[in-house]
């Protein structure tokens, strides 16, 4: 691009042109040298614009930290609350979590239900149903 390789009527040998009034290598030069200015002017202020959004847009980060940070500060107290309940609240829950399960031993269709919700297998209550399932003959419904 630096190269540019201009050819002045002064420096190549041809016929003189039919209108000598400007040389035209003169002119294609200077358009050419006012177009890479205009160029150079454009480019520098969009620097100048890419800087300024830059600038507001770190400023905008570090303002939405700063104001993260503050909430954050006023919500550990009450997140250390809760885990402090959860702590006390925990051996009864897992009681009750206990009970359940011995209740689903003995109700087979509760059985389903709570490894549905609560996710833990009840053992033998919930291969029971399955077993009994294939026995059946033909399409006779069982008496309750």
């Amino acid at each position: 691009m630096s190269d540019l390789n201009l050819s002045s009527p002064t420096s190549s040998p041809s016929p003189a042109p039919a209108t000598p009034a400007v040389p035209t290598g003169n002119s294609e030069l200077s358009e050419l040298k006012e177009l890479c200015a205009e160029l150079r002017g454009q480019t520098q202020s969009l620097r100048i614009a890419l800087l300024i959004v830059a600038i507001c847009l770190a400023s905008f980060f570090f303002l939405e930290s700063r104001r993260s940070g503050q909430s954050l500060e006023l919500l550990r107290p009450q997140a250390a609350q809760v885990a402090e309940a959860t702590k006390q609240l925990d051996p009864a829950v897992s009681r009750f979590l206990g009970q359940l399960a011995d209740y689903a031993k003995t109700h087979p269709d509760f059985g389903a239900i709570l490894a549905k919700y609560i996710g833990r297998p009840t053992g033998a209550p919930a291969a029971a149903p399955a077993a009994a399932a294939p026995a059946k003959p033909g399409g006779a419904a069982p008496a309750r």
